[in-house]
């Protein structure tokens, strides 16, 4: 662990430099949805867009994904993408095809050059995230490791175990959202990002779900977390907020900063 810290620049964003990054998730089931919903957020303001291919009707059609993708790209010009496909058990919806194929359409759209940034399980099968692992690395992208826990929230120490292991996975990016039961919880996820920014190589993002955690996805940058998740259209997790809320916040944190 260098403690050195790492900024990645995806066409121009700096994931990981001195102010964070606000991300919103698209979540349409058709091409035509999906373009709308993008250009409707990015003039909302979002730095970055992830596209939840998990919830695309035409996940299971190769060609379908690459059209879209596509479309998307050409709707948002230079705007980062991530592409994701949430497993069920992070809240993902249920798709008609494996993993091994969840892999090779990551491998096709990145090869493709449509998409900046790959994310995946980090508890997945260790072959899987290898091979994840692998397709970014062989097309330029970047590999986000993400680790989610809609039920409770571990120790603060078991967190930073998780943020290492990511770099152990050689991600270039690992993200954790937990839920909160007690105020507590929101304090352990926030020691556990600024250890992990502290001592990590790379950009960590991090966010407590909920109402409860809503407060760091507002104050999460001071403790290290690189970029927060806010509402374009439609909320991908409990406790996001509207996006021009949220980037409200941030200019009047960032002011308070400048001094």
């Amino acid at each position: 662990m260098s403690g050195e810290h790492k900024i990645i620049d995806i066409r121009g964003r700096l994931l990981g430099g001195p102010k964070p990054l606000i991300c919103s998730s698209l979540m349409g089931r058709s091409a035509e949805r999906i373009a709308v919903e993008a250009r409707n957020t990015l003039a909302k303001g979002a730095d970055m867009l992830e596209w939840r291919v998990d919830l695309f009707d035409g996940i299971g059609d190769v060609q379908a994904v690459l059209q879209t993708a596509r479309g998307l790209r050409a709707a948002i010009g230079d705007t980062p993408l991530i592409f994701t496909r949430r497993a069920v058990a992070d809240a993902g919806q249920p798709i008609p095809i494996d993993d091994n194929a969840v892999l090779r359409l990551y491998d096709k759209v990145a090869a493709a050059g449509l998409v900046d940034m790959l994310e995946f399980e980090l508890h997945g099968m260790p072959s899987h995230v290898r091979r994840a692992r692998e397709i970014a690395s062989r097309h330029g992208a970047h590999l986000m490791l993400s680790y989610y826990n809609h039920e409770s929230t571990p120790d603060a120490g078991e967190l930073l175990e998780r943020f290492e292991e990511g770099e152990r996975q050689m991600a270039d990016v690992v993200k954790i959202a937990v839920m909160p039961r007690v105020r507590d919880d929101v304090l352990n996820l926030l020691i556990a990002t600024a250890r992990a920014d502290a001592s990590l190589g790379i950009p960590v993002i991090s966010m407590s779900m909920g109402a409860l955690g809503a407060v760091t996805r507002m104050l999460g940058n001071a403790f290290g977390s690189a970029m927060a998740f806010a509402i374009g259209e439609t909320r991908s997790a409990p406790g996001q907020l509207p996006l021009a809320d949220l980037r409200a916040v941030f200019d009047v944190l960032q002011r308070t900063r400048e001094g």
